[in-house]
């Protein structure tokens, strides 16, 4: 009886890994990411990219 408790314990200490792992690569997308394609778009709309008129 007691091997099951602890048995049910590891499995969900399992899933709160997969679940931290998961929300982990989310926000590094997020705050990765994201800021830098915003950087590009604010550059962009800036005409940083466009060709210079000689």
């Amino acid at each position: 009886m007691i091997n099951n408790k602890s048995k049910k314990y590891e499995i969900k200490a399992n899933k709160d890994e997969a679940n931290s792992s998961t929300r982990a690569k989310i926000v590094l997308i997020i705050f990765g990411i994201g800021p830098i394609l915003l950087m590009g778009l604010f550059l962009f709309s800036n005409g940083f990219f466009s060709a210079p008129n000689l």
